[in-house]
């Protein structure tokens, strides 16, 4: 998904000429701590709460003063992933969007960009989360998707975060089916080791169970 597909249709940008106090004002009405500063349709910066707090005469316009702006943006055609980097390493509220020319064209709040991920990776779908410890070196997607789809399980989305000090990762996978009894023992047979599992709708989600699940179906 890229990010001008998210762009915000509830924002406000505010010009040089405008006063100090209607930016607070704008800042306080949105919930924002940065409001983009436009004019004409060109991108001049994020002017933050904290730069406009310390002017000594909000009646001032901002061109008038010095105020200390942060010059971060994205373009409308790169991916929502690179928002999630972007605002996090800057500890962005709001994310200002360019088009290839340099055009303004609005921005994305941290709502818009949780909803959209929220929408990647499967979650508006009801189904279950399946947690696996793997090792670095071990990891091989076409064996694990090989017996998700020997289950008939499908696969909605899939992380991996490495695991610190250690030489092993997790990998996150959401499906799409809540009863994933036989998908759990297909994959203990395979000497996966599976860490957790959610929403799975049994009413205790544990893996001593899923490890009785495993003998179960060994023994038959």
């Amino acid at each position: 998904m890229y990010i001008g597909e998210i762009l915000s249709e509830n924002y406000v940008d505010i010009k040089p000429e405008d006063s100090i106090g209607l930016a607070i004002d704008r800042m306080n009405e949105f919930h924002s701590p940065d409001l983009p500063v436009v004019k004409d349709g060109d991108f001049l910066g994020l002017v933050t709460e904290d730069s406009l707090l310390a002017a000594h005469d909000d009646t001032q316009s901002l061109r008038s003063l010095a105020v200390s702006m942060r010059f971060l943006y994205l373009y409308e055609y790169q991916h929502i992933y690179d928002a999630l980097q972007y605002m996090a390493a800057h500890r962005l509220a709001i994310l200002p969007v360019l088009d290839k020319e340099n055009h303004y064209l609005g921005i994305i709040t941290s709502a818009d960009l949780l909803a959209a991920l929220n929408e990647t990776f499967g979650n508006t779908e009801p189904g279950t989360v399946i947690v696996l410890e793997l090792g670095k070196h071990d990891v091989s997607f076409s064996h694990i998707a090989h017996i998700f789809e020997s289950e008939n399980v499908r696969i909605l989305s899939t992380a991996i975060r490495e695991i610190p000090d250690t030489t092993k990762v997790e990998m996150t996978i959401k499906v799409d089916k809540q009863n994933i009894s036989s998908l759990v023992a297909s994959l203990w047979r395979f000497d996966y080791i599976i860490k957790s599992t959610f929403n799975d709708g049994s009413p205790d989600s544990d893996i001593q169970e899923r490890y009785d699940i495993l003998m179960n179906y060994l023994n038959l």
